[in-house]
Order: structure tokens, then sequence, then C-alpha cells
């Protein structure tokens, strides 16, 4: 290991290398430190190509890079500003992120991403484990490790074999492919994955995946989290169109349509026994929205202040027994996203 760096520990690994939490013993400050094996340096011309790609994208919303050098046994290392709330795929362990947080950082990505699209960069890997969280709990686009220019006149042999298929776009068959549409795709993907959650994904062999998402068909753009608003289902739907003209024409467009978004309530889905249960908030109010069994195989849908047992006043009449399992599931989410959009 080089004596310039303290490595602390490590934060993960991949196929372009690994990523360490370490100490800069010149500045004596800490760094998220990128350590590439020389075999697994695309530009072979310009072994720091991804440090300068960082550095010529400079902006609040994409990791700021400190340095870059070669340590003592030949790995090229890429000193960036440590951020100690990890990564969005961290926060989300797989799970569903809540709406309104799902928006926010999307739209900070979607900034980052509008910008290096500005300087002419292409990201080519957008995803939940590329998206850092700032002090602030911004969202920060990292890894810029594909991001390269003129990808035909490379020797991509370092890449053989590695394609994150799920946020793949249908048109791309190779790397050179992927331009600012594809971003859109993967970003849409992205989102897609944060509203709800990975068990909306189905692991897929990768040529059934590739087939599934040239027909658009994966993901699934008819299944969703029952309190996901339809116009933020038409945002994703529309980032994640197959013919890249059906698209957002650029990460600002995308991202003008996702702010105008309204997203008024949050709710946390819980899976009982007899059926389920949401807890929301709103800045003001705490709610539950259930859907249980009750007697016969019928179902009632009920909404209370939480944690009281006590209906709204003002809205007792969204409360409703003696229903089918699809019309107590119907009216269930009619109601969520009643108080999603602000209109309850």
């Amino acid at each position: 290991m080089s004596v310039g760096f303290d490595f602390k520990k490590r934060l993960g690994a991949g196929h372009f290398g690994e990523v360490w939490h370490a100490v800069d013993l010149g500045l004596n400050s800490e760094c998220a430190l990128k350590c590439i094996p020389p075999d697994k340096v695309i530009n072979k011309k310009n072994f720091y190509q991804e440090a300068q790609t960082l550095k010529a994208a400079e902006h609040a919303n994409i990791v700021r890079v400190n340095e870059t050098g070669k340590l003592d046994d030949d790995r090229i290392y890429v000193s960036m500003e440590f951020l100690v709330n990890g990564s969005l795929e961290d926060e989300a362990s797989g799970g569903y992120v809540p709406l309104r947080r799902a928006k926010k950082l999307m739209c900070d990505v979607l900034r980052g991403l509008e910008y290096a699209h500005e300087k002419g960069i292409v990201h080519r890997d957008i995803k939940p484990a590329n998206i850092l969280i700032g002090d602030n709990g911004e969202g920060k686009l990292s890894d810029f490790g594909l991001a390269l220019p003129d990808l035909k006149k490379l020797d991509l042999s370092a890449i053989k074999g590695y394609q994150y298929l799920i946020h793949l776009a249908p048109e791309v068959s190779t790397f050179a492919d992927h331009d600012e549409l594809a971003d859109v795709y993967a970003a849409g993907v992205t989102l897609y994955r944060l509203v709800n959650g990975d068990s909306y994904l189905p692991v897929l062999k990768p040529m059934e995946a590739v087939r599934r998402a040239r027909a658009g068909e994966y993901p699934d753009r008819d299944l969703y989290r029952g309190f996901v608003p339809a116009a933020l289902k038409k945002v994703i739907n529309k980032a994640m169109a197959v013919n890249p003209a059906d698209r957002y024409q650029s990460a600002q467009e995308m991202r003008r349509a996702l702010e105008a978004v309204p997203i008024a309530m949050d709710w946390e889905e819980n899976n009982l026994a007899q059926g389920r249960v949401w807890k929301g908030n709103d800045g003001k109010r705490d709610l539950e929205v259930s859907r249980i069994r009750s007697a016969n195989d019928l179902w009632d849908v009920q909404v209370k202040k939480a944690n009281t047992g006590k209906a709204l006043r003002r809205d007792n009449t969204m409360s409703e027994s003696g229903l089918s399992e699809k019309q107590a599931m119907k009216k269930a989410y009619r109601i969520l996203q009643k108080f999603v959009n602000g209109k309850a």
C-alpha cells in the first residue's frame, strides 16, 4: 500500500476495483479512495481519465475529486470527497425510499447529470450504488469510470462481460451506443427502483432481461406500489420509453417534469396476516389507512388518525366495509394517492 494513505475500511468492490475509506496522510484529511488495477483501466493512453472527467464536471451534485495518481503496487487511485452517509443503494437496502425523498434525490442527480451532459460527458452507469448522499442529504452522482470519450477508438477488453443490464437502455448493444438519452433511461429505472423497491424487479437471466427490456416489459410499467401517484408513474414511464424519441430529450426536461409532480405525503407500507396497513405523515398529521380482511371473505378499508383508532372527522366517508378484495384494493389505492396529491 502507498505510504501516502492510511486505509481504514473497504467501502465496496466491483468490476473495476475497490473503494476505500482512507486518510490522506499528506493532507491529514479523510477521503474515499478508488483503487483501479492497471488491467481494468479502459483508456490505456490516459490512466487518469476518470479523475480528469470528474474534475471537468465539478458540480454541487457530482462527487468532488481531490487528486489522482499511482499507488506503490501500480494501481491507479482517484481520491474523492468522503461522504459518511454512503450511497443511495446503502440507504435503500433494496427497499423503497419515501416518495418525497426519492423525488428530491433524483432531482439532485438530474441536475448533476444535466451539467455533465452540457460538458459533453455521458455517464453510462447510473444506478443507486453510484449516487452518494452528501452531508446535507443531497444526491451526488459518482463513478464516472465509463464516462469516456471516443469509446469506439479504445480497447474495451477491460469492460468485457460488464453490463448492468437492469439499467441498460434497449437501444444499447455496446457501450459506444450509450448516449445522453440512454442516461435518461437509466435515471428512469433508478427512480422506478426507488419508489417501488427491488422486489418489483424480478431477477432474470441476462438475455431474458434484455429481450423483455426491448419489448418494454422490464421493468413492468404497470406495476407500482399503490401509493405512487399517476403523475409520478407518467414521469418514470416516459423516461423508460423503449423508443429514445419518446423519452425526455434531456436530463433537464426530465428534472422539470419531476419537479412539477406534487407529493404531499409519504406512506410506509406494512403487510399483516389479514391485510395491509399504510402509515403516513404530511408534516401536519399522522394517518393510517388499512385494508383488512373481515368476515365471509369480505374486506374493510379504514382511514384513521395513526395510533388513536379514531376516524378522521372530515374524511370518515373514506372508510367502507363489506368490499371484495379487488374493490378494497382499488379504494385503498385511491385514498393513498389522494393524500399524496394533497387533495385530502
